[in-house]
């Protein structure tokens, strides 16, 4: 019986010849449908963010031809994200940040990588300061004189308002903040005496000379450009090799001054550490 009952187990060399090319058409379709699922992310492009250093369209107009110039260095697609205001651009980074590379200041990027383990591959050469600036009718020669007066400024988690918050820390000594989407549009809210005041970045001061200066705030590393840790490690290699080149050809100088940006040089996470504390006090920071 129990010669029997193993016989009637075995296979014929037909039947186990037919079940070998089921298994086959299976493994074929189960990997055609594999392939079919992970082909739009293997081609997705990769997402660049920019804050609102500038209105949004004419930053897409400046930064555009920058980040396709990237793209084509690299050999991967690349697209650039853009805000309408400072609060949209705080709104998607504290949330997880939805893109993969993106150009910070430095107390966002080192945000990004104490809390979302991104790392920084470049930043700007330098560094920046931000500018206490009034219109041309008004004389300020001290901060404190600027209480309970309107300034303008970008909001939080933009330089300028973390620095203020800096130059005004008593709560209730403070100047009324009057917040504009761009640095642009606060400078002309102080040159058109809309406002008695604006804090603005330094070299975004200098184009404007009918404003008088307060005073300047002291320097921190200038942007930077961070990576998700999404990223495969050979195109973060390509993209800070195109970063770093592109002020070495005509082309990539004047895609950086397009972007009103200085060349790029080697950064990491460590020349950042610590200047995220700038965000305290941030809604969700």
């Amino acid at each position: 019986m129990r010669i029997t009952f193993f016989a009637s187990r075995l296979q014929t060399p037909a039947s186990l010849s037919l079940r070998i090319r089921s298994w086959g058409r299976t493994a074929a379709l189960l990997t055609g449908l594999l392939l079919t699922l992970l082909a739009p992310a293997a081609n997705a492009a990769l997402k660049f963010a920019i804050p609102p250093f500038l209105p949004q369209a004419e930053e897409e107009h400046a930064f555009a031809p920058l980040v396709q110039r990237l793209s084509e260095q690299v050999g991967v697609p690349i697209e650039i994200v853009t805000f309408p205001n400072f609060l949209a651009f705080w709104q998607a980074t504290r949330t997880g940040s939805p893109f993969d590379i993106a150009l910070d200041s430095a107390p966002v990027s080192d945000f990004r990588v104490q809390r979302q383990h991104w790392h920084i591959i470049a930043k700007l050469n330098g560094t920046v300061t931000q500018s206490l600036v009034t219109g041309p009718k008004e004389v300020v020669l001290d901060p404190s004189e600027l209480i309970n007066k309107k300034i303008a400024v970008q909001p939080t988690p933009s330089v300028s308002a973390l620095t203020l918050y800096q130059l005004f820390p008593n709560p209730v000594q403070q100047p009324i903040l009057v917040f504009k989407d761009s640095n642009r549009e606060a400078a002309e809210a102080a040159l058109s005496g809309e406002v008695d005041a604006a804090i603005i970045p330094t070299p975004i001061a200098a184009g404007y000379p009918a404003l008088n200066l307060v005073t300047t705030t002291k320097p921190i590393p200038f942007l930077a450009v961070s990576v998700s840790p999404n990223v495969p490690p050979a195109v973060v290699a390509a993209l800070q090799k195109a970063l770093l080149d592109l002020d070495k050809t005509p082309t990539g100088q004047e895609l950086l001054k397009q972007s009103q940006l200085r060349a790029f040089v080697v950064a990491n996470d460590h020349e950042y550490a610590g200047d995220s504390k700038l965000l305290e006090g941030t809604f969700g920071y």
